[in-house]
């Protein structure tokens, strides 16, 4: 549980997790953040474009109120009825109430409006779509009742061409979007259940359950298996690390790409179907086929093992939002794969973050605390409720859990390109500290601490609460991404024989 870090009360309505490829190459990363609004080129989008921080001050996308006046809106035609209308109030104050950094009200109900226009010329309904802004004003609840009307304008006109669902998906797609953050983004009610299974660790997945890793060499294109994921198929089936897949069903994969090798191994994507793999393994003579049943599964949150009998290796597959019960559970179980390796006498720790995209920061705290103590572990810029419940916004420091005693053994820490999100900080704190290496590849540059929000149609809004920053003095000390102090990219000739170059490194490590 947080302690002097406050978590957000407000926030009621837990929801969702960016789905997670099990069968290809990892997360190709996140776009930085740099904290300024602009218009989305395409209200349907989730991830703007990558931008570069800066210091100019925030702009105002909606007219100022001494600018010309805008004409004012027409009266809404009586006996139309608006469905969707408490669901976008709802949404569009979590935005502002629960965003890290303040937002105009003005500013992301224009960005609506706009974005509801270019939805319906992009999908057709009307490529010559205009929507009629109003004259917005510095007060929230007049500009809510200014945007509704407009809305309401436009589902009058567009009466049995188009949904609110459509409309709703267009506006909150594209405030979203306009805040060009990784991680605040707006799923509809047809994804928002899945993205919510994954988020809390609860999401069944179909397929064979592997990793899978793609490259060139001289006789073509190769694709390793980089891990089984445990209680998955692949893994009952005997695939291991290093197993090069040759063939899929007969068809040769040298020229094939790794999407390509994916889409083959996930089939249908129905359980219970078969897939047969021709795979050479090392030093093996000679190739065998494997057949392997298609099932559901779901990936454990955590994993340990000891390596050479005297180290402690802990993968995190995912930091999952939990109840409080659960949390207890994941908590409780962390305590005692410590204790356990403490007893055992272990000389270090390898803690795995590769692929491990949004998550708790509240267990990352936990986490953190078993490696580090003191009352600033990073800093986070976000939101905070004072004494009177009023928001403050601006930097303030994460502490080390009181109750939890830190170890001093040497730490090593593996990421990549999918280590983002809560995973990306707890990275960032322990370089930052100098309290052990990082090894592996460059991380996402997502460095958000977010929660989703669900609202009553099942749709849901996931918003970043904090983010990470490297000077408390600047809130707009955004960090980039983390770079690993020992760069070490797998090497596909290592994998082929089994081994995990990255993870040999970050053993490696512990002793320097």
């Amino acid at each position: 549980m947080l302690q002097n870090f406050r978590a957000r009360s407000s926030l009621k309505r837990l929801a969702l997790l960016l789905p997670v490829s099990l069968l290809g190459v990892m997360l190709a990363g996140c776009t930085t953040y740099n904290g300024y609004p602009t218009l989305p080129p395409d209200p349907t989008s989730t991830v703007a474009a990558s931008s570069t921080p800066t210091q100019a001050p925030r702009p105002t996308l909606a007219e100022p109120p001494t600018a010309t006046p805008r004409p004012s809106l027409p009266a809404v035609p009586g006996g139309l009825q608006v469905t969707k209308g408490d669901v976008l109030k709802t949404a569009f104050q979590d935005l502002l109430d629960n965003y890290f950094q303040p937002i105009s009200s003005a500013d992301i109900y224009e960005v609506g409006l706009r974005s509801i226009e270019v939805g319906l010329q992009k999908s057709g309904i009307d490529p010559q779509a205009k929507v009629q802004l109003p004259q917005f004003t510095d007060k929230d609840d007049a500009n809510w009742s200014l945007f509704l009307q407009a809305y309401s304008l436009v589902l009058a006109k567009y009466q049995g061409k188009v949904t609110e669902d459509q409309l709703e998906t267009f506006a909150l797609s594209g405030a979203t979007s306009s805040l060009q953050d990784c991680e605040t983004t707006y799923y509809p009610a047809t994804i928002a259940q899945s993205y919510f299974a994954q988020r809390t660790g609860q999401a069944s997945i179909v397929g064979i359950g592997i990793n899978l890793q793609s490259g060139t060499a001289t006789n073509g294109n190769v694709h390793l298996v980089v891990r089984a994921i445990t209680g998955s198929p692949a893994e009952k089936a005997g695939l291991k690390m290093g197993d090069q897949i040759l063939a899929i069903d007969g068809q040769d994969l040298s020229s094939k790409t790794g999407d390509q090798v994916i889409q083959l191994l996930q089939g249908t994507r129905q359980a219970g179907s078969k897939v047969s793999l021709t795979i050479h393994r090392a030093n093996s003579a000679s190739t065998q086929s494997i057949d392997i049943t298609r099932d559901t599964f779901q990936v454990p949150p955590m994993e340990r093992a000891t390596i050479n009998s005297n180290i402690a290796y802990i993968r995190f597959n995912q930091f999952p939002l939990a109840t409080q019960n659960q949390s207890g559970t994941l908590t409780n179980t962390i305590m005692t794969w410590i204790n356990d390796f403490e007893k055992a006498g272990v000389t270090g720790y390898v803690l795995d973050l590769r692929g491990n995209s949004q998550g708790s920061i509240t267990l990352v705290q936990n986490v953190l605390s078993y490696f580090m103590s003191g009352d600033e572990l990073v800093y986070l810029n976000g939101s905070r409720q004072d004494q009177n419940n009023q928001h403050i916004y601006g930097p303030f420091p994460m502490p080390s859990v009181s109750n939890i005693k830190a170890i001093n053994k040497p730490v090593s820490v593996l990421v990549d390109s999918g280590t983002s999100g809560e995973a990306e900080i707890m990275a960032y704190a322990i370089q930052h500290a100098k309290r052990g290496a990082l090894v592996g590849d460059a991380t996402a540059g997502c460095l958000n601490a977010s929660s989703p929000i669900g609202l009553d149609d099942n749709s849901l809004l996931n918003i970043t609460l904090y983010r990470a920053i490297s000077d408390p003095q600047k809130p707009e000390s955004i960090i980039p991404g983390v770079e690993p102090d020992q760069p070490d990219g797998l090497d596909l000739q290592q994998l082929s024989q089994g081994n995990d170059s990255q993870l040999d490194a970050a053993i490696k490590a512990l002793t320097k």
